[in-house]
């Protein structure tokens, strides 16, 4: 299976580590693993301003054991949602900013996320959310099968309350002979678009060797995934979101975490057949 044509947009600097990405009105909004803070850039004026979303004394390349380890955003009722993965301790945080308003709020997961391992049987070890994005008054949430037992699947909560509602796994292709696991999705036309990398480790907490990236469609009424291409068998793509679209295609917007310290950060975008 041949790869897609992957165009670089443009790039950031100032952004290290990025890890999820929202387009919309000509701007871009990045979350980085390693960072406290909120990118937004705008493309017209090509401007980056950053937003400060859990104070510390480090804001920016944030040592592995103290980061938040934002993995995931989503928009919901024009607010941005941005998700700590839950794959370790202080990893827990959810962020609401309204930009609107400029006003954040912060809610501690860590009872939703206990919660969900225990009601579903996923362990700490397996339990790494990588994506986030909200179907009617439910939110679902992308669980990376990076961990020991490889659990690709999605939880789905009350939006509102975030209150457990169900649980489904996702069989997802390897990449050359390495698992891959989910890193980010999103919703279009009612169908969940995804990304799922590869990389060569047993953990959802220490980094392997990256081996490539998928992008995917999943059927929310069937739960099934309808279909993977390849993106890359060298890159590790972390943020998907819709660019443009019409009667034959969809372009999406791409980010990608290196997993270095470098402070900039590429935005790629490709196009795929509806």
């Amino acid at each position: 299976m041949k790869e897609l044509a992957l165009e670089v947009l443009l790039t950031i600097q100032g952004i290290a580590a990025a890890s999820g990405l929202v387009y919309q009105d000509k701007r871009i909004s990045i979350v980085s693993d390693n960072s406290m803070l909120l990118y937004n850039y705008d493309i017209n004026e090509q401007k980056l301003s950053k937003k400060t979303l859990i104070w510390s004394d480090i804001a920016e390349n944030v040592p592995k054991k103290d980061k938040a380890d934002f993995e995931a955003i989503t928009t919901i009722d024009g607010m941005f949602y941005i998700f700590g993965s839950g794959s370790g301790a202080g990893r827990n945080s959810l962020i609401i900013y309204d930009p609107k308003r400029d006003s954040k709020d912060s809610i501690d997961l860590k009872p939703v996320y206990q919660e969900l391992m225990q009601q579903f049987d996923v362990s700490e070890k397996d339990f790494n959310i990588e994506g986030a994005l909200a179907l009617g008054s439910e939110l679902w949430l992308f669980n990376r099968g990076n961990g020991p037992s490889k659990k690709n699947a999605v939880f789905i909560l009350e939006k509102g309350t975030f209150r457990p509602k169900d649980y489904f796994a996702v069989e997802l292709p390897p990449l050359q002979g390495v698992e891959t696991g989910f890193t980010d999705a999103t919703l279009v036309n009612g169908n969940m678009y995804f990304t799922a990398a590869a990389e060569d480790s047993n953990s959802s907490y220490h980094d392997g060797e990256i081996k490539g990236t998928l992008i995917g469609r999943l059927n929310p009424k069937t739960r099934r995934v309808e279909y993977t291409q390849i993106l890359s068998e060298k890159h590790k793509f972390e943020g998907l979101s819709l660019f443009e679209k019409n009667k034959r295609s969809l372009t999406f917007l791409l980010c990608e975490d290196e997993d270095t310290a470098v402070a900039a950060s590429k935005v790629y975008k490709v196009k795929i057949p509806r």
